[in-house]
């Protein structure tokens, strides 16, 4: 066992290598050669004193011992970059990065982001879109929707939400008084494609593909849509209320069903830093604040 630390780049091909299940993707992500991945593996694998890979098909696979060290690595690295990237960004404060999907962002973080940074500043946070949970580190946190818990990390659901049909005032004025659920089936109902509510609200087992509706990739551009008329839309409480009263919608029956869903905080399952920690409470504490 060779006990002088091996190369940042060799440490750095172990991960990619794990990532990709080849040597080949590797290579390929790192812009080398398939020999060169091989030469730096083996640099690690005689520093460590123990295999890091086995052979798994066409591919390879982590050994029980080398899950272990490609956690801690990810671990390490995650905050040698994002130390890094702290001093580039905003020298004096704490940072943290935070992980997010891109309709969250655009109707709900980038809104909030100076009272979430605090006032006076406190923090500076460092924003990723990404639909994937990134790596988690003391200084890093994702905001995730879903059912939860995800695998190797801890999560704390916000506010719950409910479904609630909303339309612009022109169209709510032709719909009944008092409308039934069967009543909406008249218009265009338009959906998001990752997350659809209608067969819930409408106590539907399933609803049928129809010609008149509309299917979005982004629950943001459900919303847009609606405020142009283009048909009712299923807002989820209280997250896209603020959103609907900016654009001009309103909701266009009592009838609200709950979601089975929710965001959530998620961290990895250490400790985390003072400045996530503040991060943390002010985004629960604004998520669940009423309406101004």
């Amino acid at each position: 066992m060779d006990h002088s630390l091996p190369p940042l780049e060799a440490l750095e091909a172990v991960l990619r290598a794990a990532e990709t299940g080849t040597f080949s993707g590797a290579a390929n992500m790192l812009e080398i050669t398939h020999g060169a991945v091989s030469r730096r593996i083996a640099l690690v694998e005689l520093w460590a004193g123990f295999r890091i890979f086995e052979r798994h098909g066409r591919g390879v696979r982590l050994t029980e011992a080398g899950q272990g060290m490609a956690a801690q690595l990810e671990h390490i690295l995650l905050q040698l970059r994002d130390m890094s990237l702290a001093g580039a960004r905003d020298a004096g404060l704490p940072f943290v990065r935070t992980s997010v999907i891109d309709s969250f962002a655009r109707l709900w973080m980038i809104p909030k982001m100076a009272r979430l940074e605090g006032e006076p500043k406190d923090l500076h946070i460092l924003l990723d879109i990404d639909s994937r949970l990134m790596p988690l580190a003391a200084d890093r946190i994702a905001i995730r929707y879903g059912t939860g818990p995800w695998p190797g990390s801890r999560s704390v659901p916000l506010t719950g939400e409910e479904f609630r049909p909303y339309a612009t005032l022109a169209l709510a004025a032709t719909l009944p008084r008092d409308p039934e659920p069967h009543d909406f089936l008249l218009y265009p109902l338009i959906h998001d494609h990752h997350d659809d509510g209608w067969p819930i609200w409408l106590d539907y087992a399933r609803l049928p593909l129809r010609s008149q509706d509309r299917h979005l990739p982004g629950y943001d551009l459900t919303l847009l849509a609606a405020a142009e008329g283009l048909g009712i839309v299923l807002v989820r409480e209280p997250y896209g209320a603020e959103t609907c009263k900016n654009l001009g919608l309103v909701p266009v029956c009592d009838r609200a069903t709950t979601n089975p869903k929710r965001f959530h905080i998620v961290t990895h399952q250490g400790r985390q830093s003072a400045a996530a920690q503040r991060l943390a409470g002010r985004i629960a504490t604004l998520f669940s604040a009423p309406l101004p």
